[in-house]
Formats: C-alpha cells, structure tokens, sequence
C-alpha cells in the first residue's frame, strides 16, 4: 500500500450513502399502512434477535488504513456491533501480510469487541486472499450458527507478502478456496465487500463468494452509514429462516363429515393455520356448489386466524329436496360439491412483500369434499295423524254407544220378597246395587238401564239378583216401564216417578219395627 493512495481515498464516495440506503433492506422505518404491522413489530413479533447469526469482519490494518481512518473504522465499527442482538456471534479477522481471527459473542460490550484489532494499522501488506482464507475456515467451525454475514473493509488492492499462498489475484489456492466456500451449509449466507478508497482488491470477495455484493466506494467517515445494509440484510435473513418453514403452506380447510337433510342445516367448517408465526386474515368468504338445489351462505366479515390457530365458520345450506310424494316413506338422495373461498391476507402482508421478498398464498387451497344429502319426502306424518284422527273418533264413537246403550237410571223400583216387607228404592247413576241393606234380603245383585238398539228411545231395566249372593243361583230379567219381573222369587216393579209418601211411610215403617 501507498501512503499517498490513503489521502486521496479519505475523500471519495461521499454520496454511496444513499445509494445503499436505496439497494439495501436497512433505512429508516417507514410507517405501516392502515392494518399493517411495522417491520420492527413484526421482527418483535418473530423474535428475531433471539435467532444467532454469524458476523465475519475482515478488516484491512496495512498502513494505508493508519491514523484517523483507522479511528474512524473503528468507531463505525463500535455503532455496528452495537446493533447487533447479544446472541450474535462476531469474528474481527484484521489482515495485513498474515490474518488473527478472533471469534466472540456480541454480548453487551461492543468496545470489547473492536478492542480484539490492532491498536494500530502499520501492516507492510495486504493479503486479502489469506483474509478470505480466514472468513471461510471461520464460517466453516463446527458451532457456527447457520445464518452468516461477511464483510470486508479495505482502501487497497491485493498487495500479499513473499510468503503468501496468494500471491496473484487467481490461481489454483483461489479455486479450492472457492470450492470449499461452496460446500459450506449455511441456511443464508450474505457477503459484502466495502471498498474505502477508489481503487481496491474488495471485488476479490466476489472470487470466493460469488453471490457477494461490492457496495459503492465510501469514505470511511460514513462507513456506519454503508453497514447498516449488511445489518439491515443479516436481520431479514433471519425472519426469513423462521418463515421458511411456513409461508409457503395453505390454510387446511377440514369439512364435517355428516350427511346434510332436506331445508336448512349449518355445517362448521374448520380453517387452521398451519404457520407458527404469521397471523392471517380472510376476508370475502364466498361458498359455492354444484348443486342447483343446494344454496348456502356464511356470515360476513373478516375472520382473524391467529398463529396456529383455529377457527371454525358456521356455513349455513339450504337444501330443496323436492315436494312430498303421497306414499308414506320415500328417501330422496344426492350429492354435493361445496368450496369455500376468501381471500387470504395478513397484518404482516406489505413487510412480507415489500421487505422480506415472501409471498402468501393468496387463497384458500382447492377443496371439493362430496357431501351426502338424503331427506325423507314420504307422507309418514299425514299417514299418522289422519290414523290417529280416526281412531279419535272410533273412541268416541264407542264411548258414545256405550253411553247411549247403558242410559242413566231414573224412577225407582219397587221390591217385594216372600216375608218381607216391600221396599221402595230410589233409582240414581248407570248401576244401583242390591244387597240385604237395601232390600231387607239376604240376597244381593244389581239393576242397569239398557236400550235394546242405539236408534230406539225405549228404556230397560236389567235387573240381576242372587237370593243367597252364590253366582249358581244367580238370575237376570228385563223389566219395562210400569211392569213388573220375577227374579228367583223376588218381584221387581219398576216406576218411572218416586211417589214421596210412600217413601216416607215406607222408611217410617221400617224405623217403627
């Protein structure tokens, strides 16, 4: 390195600040549209400074790098490891003809870390391929998380000593270090290259790590400035090895399994989200059928799916299964396809799209469950009711007849028994019963009203009677209006009016004796 190269570059690339500030993911925050998370809430959200990431900082110490442009690295390099979450680990590899690496976890001291370089720049070289060297056997460590950033910080070109294995810009040391760069398991692996002066070895990075970046030449007084694009990068690296695993899976939509019947039924249908991170929203959720017969709706409005998540929507079918046939039983049977759709989105949708280069799927995942419908159409019910109605009416038809046929007892009947005294008794009620009390016999029986037909208005009296209460010896006669019956011995005279003297000479005869 040359002396008079450092003065020059210590005023070049004064305006790489806003170019990176355009190319990079890193800048200020802009603020969120209506319903959107910020892409520090969604970090927040995710985690993010949780998940380590690996930092590898090779930084030029020749001597063209030597007084306030050394300072000044190091203190933009002291606002860089600042940012950094403590779980990241970070590797200062200060180069000049040979390379230390020293590798530490971010922590809370960020001074310490810049305190691993060299008091001061005063390399007689510059051997950015050994550096290379260094980054890559770094990288490789057994521990070393799977997400990583490398940077590299030089004002020179590739200016090795008389013992470096790389001595010209190519070569066969340059292609295997390319090949075991390569073969190196990173789920990310971001490089940089910043070049501090107009002219540098910086774009050697892109040799090793072809998908390198060389930024725009800068002055070292804005280097934090130009770091913020690998920090900005490293930090949406990391949200996109959460999300890898998730943003690409649809919503899984489960249908009940259940047969749908004639009219209207509600099926809940399950919506589970099967990311652990990003919450979702569906919105205009529409269902559709095959079915002409089969309309159906779901309610409106949003549905919010929280991460994980799951919900379940009442869609509500009506299905017309035609009229009603006149036999008793009829199963009409059919099948239907149904489909809910919506639009898939989320809080988090501009930071996914616009920030982290992550797309959603926009919709819900094709589905065509055939659902059974089976109703019964017979006229079972109108069968049942007119049997019942019928039966109603034979009940009371019956009841009727046997009111009609058995009438009320009127009058009284007289009773005259060989030796006793006769006796008047009061006719009441459908049976009146004969016993000793009654009659004055030792007997007992019973009379009832008949009519010989339903359509005749003529009355009987059916008069049963045992002298002795044995069933043997029991006798039944009819007797008319105003006649009068002999049932074994005993005379029955039936009178259709109670004479009010005779009852009270009768009782009063019987009270004498």
């Amino acid at each position: 390195m040359h002396i008079g190269r450092s003065v020059i570059a210590r005023w070049t690339g004064a305006a790489v600040a806003a170019a990176i500030a355009v190319t990079m993911t890193g800048g200020p925050v802009i603020a969120a549209p209506d319903g959107q998370a910020s892409l520090d809430e969604v970090y927040a959200a995710l985690g993010v400074d949780d998940v380590p990431s690996d930092y590898v900082v090779m930084v030029d110490v020749s001597r063209s790098m030597a007084g306030d442009r050394y300072e000044q690295l190091k203190k933009s390099l002291t606002g860089f490891f600042a940012a950094l979450a403590p779980e990241d680990t970070v590797t200062l590899i200060p180069f000049a003809e040979g390379t230390k690496a020293d590798t530490r976890p971010v922590g809370r001291s960020p001074g310490e870390l810049v305190a691993m370089l060299p008091r001061d720049a005063d390399g007689s070289y510059t051997d950015i391929g050994a550096a290379l060297e260094a980054a890559v056997a770094t990288l490789g460590r057994p521990d070393a998380p799977s997400l990583a950033t490398v940077v590299l910080l030089t004002d020179g070109q590739h200016a090795p000593g008389p013992r470096s294995a790389y001595p010209l810009t190519e070569g066969h040391n340059w292609v295997k270090l390319a090949d075991r760069a390569k073969k190196l398991r990173k789920t990310s692996l971001d490089a940089y290259a910043v070049p501090l002066a107009g002219a540098t070895g910086a774009g050697l990075l892109t040799k090793v790590f072809p998908g390198a970046r060389v930024l725009e030449t800068t002055s070292v007084d804005r280097l934090t400035t130009s770091l913020a694009g690998p920090k900005a990068a490293a930090r949406a690296a990391k949200a996109r090895s959460l999300l890898a695993a998730e943003i690409d899976r649809p919503v899984e939509v489960t249908w009940p399994d259940e047969e749908i019947g004639a009219g209207g039924t509600v099926l809940d249908v399950q919506l589970r989200s099967p990311m652990a991170h990003v919450p979702l929203v569906l919105d205009r959720m529409t269902v559709t059928s095959g079915n002409a017969a089969l309309t159906s709706t779901v309610p409106d409005g949003r549905v919010t799916l929280p991460p994980g998540g799951t919900v379940t929507v009442p869609v509500a079918v009506t299905w017309d299964a035609g009229p009603r046939a006149f036999a008793p039983l009829k199963t009409v049977r059919d099948r239907a396809t149904l489909r809910l759709s919506a639009e898939v989105g989320s809080p988090w949708s501009t930071v996914l799209t616009d920030d982290l280069k992550l797309a959603l799927p926009t919709e819900l995942p094709p589905q065509a469950p055939e659902l059974s419908l089976s109703a019964q159409r017979g006229s079972l019910w109108y069968w049942v009711s007119t049997a019942l109605l019928l039966l109603c009416a034979m009940l009371l038809a019956l009841h009727w007849r046997r009111r009609r046929l058995s009438p009320m007892l009127t009058g009284s009947v007289r009773i005259d028994g060989a030796g006793a005294e006769p006796r008047l008794l009061p006719l009441s009620g459908r049976r009146s019963q004969l016993s000793a009390d009654v009659t004055g016999l030792p007997g007992s029986g019973d009379i009832t009203a008949i009519r010989p037909a339903v359509s005749t208005t003529e009355v009987n009296l059916l008069i049963t009677y045992s002298p002795d209460g044995s069933a043997a010896r029991r006798e039944t006669a009819i007797c008319r209006a105003g006649e009068t019956v002999s049932v074994t011995g005993t005379s029955f005279t039936w009178q259709t009016t109670v004479p009010a003297q005779r009852i009270t000479r009768s009782t009063t005869s019987r009270v004498k004796r």
